[in-house]
């Protein structure tokens, strides 16, 4: 018997902005949210320059193990384009910030199994897919999925209030 894929996931958010800001800020909320909620975090970064400016891709992947049975992956996907630095006044000092267009994209995975401790045999096999089923459906889906969609809203609002967005908020908060 063939066992079913252990993953339960989707795209949460998409956060589009094209304005001023301070990429650094940004940069530091994203990864210091990801490590104080106990995330061990692994980026990928690419840096291009085009005439407009520079072309920026950054993940962030967040992957916290919850028990022996099953552990969150929280991705957060960004890439900026026509980035350039500039030069803006508030509050009567000068500040080095940057302008772009860009979007963030948010996407959670709870994982089952990922220790592949049910794949020693077919019995093994065939419990998996009845405790996933029938057994542990409503917790996995409404308790774990639900946590981390909870958690996954909580970092889409700490990156819109570090943009001064006015809808920085949300019904998890």
């Amino acid at each position: 018997m063939v066992k079913k894929e252990g993953k339960i996931g989707q795209k949460i958010t998409e956060l589009r902005f094209s304005g001023v800001f301070d990429y650094e800020k940004l940069y530091l909320a994203m990864y210091n949210w990801l490590r104080s909620h106990y995330y061990e975090v692994s980026e990928t970064y690419k840096h291009k320059m085009v005439a407009t400016g520079a072309e920026i891709e950054l993940t962030f992947k967040g992957e916290r193990k919850e028990s022996e049975f099953y552990k969150y992956l929280l991705d957060v996907e960004t890439h900026f384009w026509d980035m350039v630095d500039t030069e803006v006044v508030a509050d009567g000092k000068k500040q080095k910030l940057n302008k772009a267009r860009f979007t963030i994209v948010i996407k959670m995975t709870v994982v089952l199994d990922y220790q592949s401790q049910f794949d020693k045999s077919g019995f093994l096999v065939r419990l998996f897919n009845w405790l996933r089923f029938t057994i542990m459906k409503e917790r996995i889906l409404v308790l774990w999925a639900g946590k981390l969609c909870s958690e996954a809203y909580k970092l889409d609002t700490k990156i819109k209030e570090e943009l001064g967005m006015y809808t920085a908020y949300n019904a998890y908060s």
